[in-house]
């Protein structure tokens, strides 16, 4: 029944629109004197060729104006996001230069100790080896916790504040923090605990800084702003390694430097599970484990690093996001050499 129904109603409009065609051919025909029905014939099938052509060239303008509108709107969004992601990256990094400044370096030796210290002040010549340091060590108590003078500001300020983290000729320049119960608490906050899509550097929650793991390993974003741990990837090349082979890691106990021995990309999460697990590695039980994390951090570069590590060494890994492949990493291995 439905279908008959269909079939009617096709019908009728095929009818309707001989009718009207036929209509069209009389009021040609007797508009224009002498014309006969052929010519008046295509005389409409121009009329109606130049009429679907107008439509036609409506309806492509208007296609071409929404997506004009599109694309317009998408590059806007896309200009006020990236405006907007520069803009916190340098108001990040004005925020770190005000953390910089409150570093306080001692500027005598332990030859001209000034007599006018603070007296909560304790001044060390000696090492935790009881070996002379070039430069004396100043330490206060604050809230019952040992702390190297220069950073009283910082750690008063933010007591999750474990030490500073520093490459000479690149931008690491920052602070680094650990926070024992939520390790990645600070990868989207600042050193005063707001959010901040940089963050700020953090140490691995398993390693020990006070009496040194085997490993000590801190993490940083890559940042498309070229801040935080971007820098690490220039190691992929040789010659960034020549001239930049120490990185300083100065914590609230002491200050110590530390020479590369491996730069290398890695994965993370890898579904086959054959990658090495550099971020497992923290004490090793003896020296064959010790040597078996070296020789695979070695392998893993990609050039010639003359200096290695025994066991017995300190070591400090620096660990960022990599874009080479999914859940990439760039990796920094050095040990430490004072």
């Amino acid at each position: 029944m439905d279908k008959e129904k269909l079939d009617k109603e096709k019908l009728d409009k095929e009818k309707i629109d001989k009718e009207d065609i036929d209509k069209e051919i009389k009021k040609i025909t007797s508009d224009s004197s002498g014309i006969s029905a052929s010519e008046a014939n295509e005389k409409l099938a121009r009329k109606y060729t130049e009429d679907a052509k107008k439509v036609k060239k409506k309806n492509k303008n208007t296609v071409y104006n929404i997506l004009i509108v599109i694309f317009a709107a998408i590059f806007l969004f896309s200009a006020g996001y990236l405006g907007l992601y520069y803009y916190k990256s340098y108001k990040s990094e004005k925020n770190f230069d005000k953390l910089r400044d409150l570093v306080e370096e001692p500027d005598f030796d332990e030859n001209n100790i000034p007599e006018d210290l603070p007296e909560d002040v304790i001044v060390e010549k000696t090492d935790e080896n009881d070996q002379p340091l070039e430069k004396p060590r100043l330490f206060v108590y604050i809230d019952g916790k040992k702390v190297q003078y220069k950073y009283k500001e910082l750690y008063s300020k933010n007591h999750d504040f474990i030490g500073w983290l520093k490459i000479d000729g690149t931008k690491i320049n920052y602070p680094v923090m650990l926070t024992p119960d939520d390790e990645e608490y600070y990868i989207h906050r600042d050193y005063n605990k707001d959010w901040n899509d940089s963050g700020t550097p953090f140490v691995d929650t398993d390693s020990n800084v006070v009496k040194p793991s085997d490993n000590v390993i801190i993490y940083g974003h890559h940042m498309k702003s070229k801040t935080m741990f971007y820098d690490l990837g220039y190691y992929e090349e040789e010659d960034f390694y020549k001239k930049h082979k120490y990185i300083e890691f100065n914590t609230i106990y002491g200050d110590h430097k530390y020479e590369v021995i491996a730069a290398f990309k890695t994965k993370i999460k890898d579904k086959d599970d054959t990658s090495f697990k550099y971020y497992t590695f923290f004490n090793a039980a003896d020296k064959e484990e010790f040597d078996y994390f070296v020789e695979n951090i070695k392998d893993l570069t990609t050039y010639e690093i003359p200096t290695t590590a025994e066991y017995g060494d300190k070591l400090l890994t620096l660990s960022t996001c990599y874009s080479h492949t999914e859940n990439g990493r760039f990796v920094v291995v050095a040990k430490r050499i004072e």
